[in-house]
């Protein structure tokens, strides 16, 4: 029986319900790995990028383990003068694409996914997004940052080595603005932080928890968008991920990747993407919000009912997607990082 979910953080609604999952052609195809030569982004290969913003050494012979470099194709650029003068016209306003979009390529090896890093490479890929929210909060020209990772051409990546990317913007972005306005508003009607309350409530009842760590909580959230969708949330209120001190920073790291195994380890190598939300750069207080993460494989497709009406449709309940990645996760002391059946190149 297919039933309405309210997601109170996004104010939106969804369709929950597993009639249609066997209809042909529900998943998309599994990501096949692609020799790349060269590539941009593998070790030697440095000239073929923009110069470093940050490096982040490593033991290999090439000196790094991650690197964050300009967008060589930027969508927002720095300089508004590249990008013509503001439109004022009442139905066909424009102004200059300010902003700065960055790369940051996580390992000098090609490899496809998240999971495929050591732990301690993938806390420095979790270290260097902190870093880079602290640096373009103090740069003073931004006030919203947006880090996010597409793996697989069905996540919109354009090159399979893997990476994430960051767009530091003028503004807040309509949708990030509703979220926190969503979030003020709550507090002012309870007198509790949103995200404290969801997580709290879904500890509680425990059937969409993926897996805990002593100061974060994973879960697929009541009103998934999409099938296995999981929310990570921190377990006390802190605002911005540019404030995360550097002993959890470990933490946050190992946990997102042992979630990405479940995924693929439940579902094969199948693309994702994973968006970090954090607080705008301005000097209002947030106290009502947290910072979070939200993973999703891309398993289905976004179609015209979606895009003609905003309301997404999940064929896998939240609460049997969340029993099939607690069964996905491997024993204590086991290693995160192995996905089978992928070979690296």
């Amino acid at each position: 029986m297919s039933e309405y979910r309210y997601d109170r953080l996004h104010n939106r609604w969804v369709i929950v319900g597993s009639q249609r999952a066997g209809r042909p052609h529900e998943f998309e195809e599994q990501v096949v790995r692609r020799s790349v030569d060269p590539c941009p982004f593998c070790a030697g290969n440095e000239h073929q990028t923009p110069d470093a913003l940050a490096i982040y050494p490593g033991a290999a012979d090439n000196g790094w383990s991650v690197r964050v470099v300009p967008n060589k194709y930027p969508a927002v650029e720095p300089s508004p003068a590249a990008n013509g003068a503001a439109g004022n016209h009442e139905l066909f306003a424009s102004r200059p694409a300010l902003g700065q979009h960055e790369v940051i390529i996580e390992s000098p090896r090609h490899i496809a996914s998240l999971s495929e890093l050591t732990p301690d490479e993938c806390t420095l890929v979790f270290s260097a997004y902190r870093d880079r929210l602290q640096v373009l909060q103090a740069a003073g020209q931004f006030r919203y940052v947006q880090i996010f990772k597409n793996v697989g051409a069905a996540a919109g990546a354009s090159i399979e080595h893997s990476h994430s990317q960051l767009l530091a913007l003028p503004h807040v972005p309509l949708h990030v603005a509703d979220e926190l306005e969503n979030c003020r508003r709550y507090l002012q009607q309870q007198g509790q932080a949103l995200l404290s309350a969801l997580q709290q409530e879904e500890l509680a009842r425990g059937e969409r928890i993926v897996a805990e760590s002593p100061h974060l909580v994973a879960f697929c959230p009541w009103a998934s968008r999409f099938p296995y969708e999981i929310w990570i949330v921190p377990r006390q209120q802190q605002p911005s991920f540019a404030t995360v001190p550097s002993g959890e920073i470990g933490e946050v790291a190992a946990l997102v990747q042992e979630l990405i195994g479940c995924i693929e380890r439940a579902l094969g190598p199948v693309g994702y993407n994973f968006l970090l939300h954090s607080q705008p750069f301005d000097t209002s207080r947030y106290d009502y919000y947290h910072w979070h993460i939200e993973l999703f494989p891309r398993i289905t497709k976004v179609a015209g009912f979606e895009w003609s009406t905003g309301v997404f449709i999940n064929t896998t309940p939240p609460e049997i997607a969340a029993e099939e990645l607690r069964t996905a996760r491997l024993p204590a002391g086991k290693n995160l990082t192995a996905v089978p059946n992928r070979k690296t190149s």
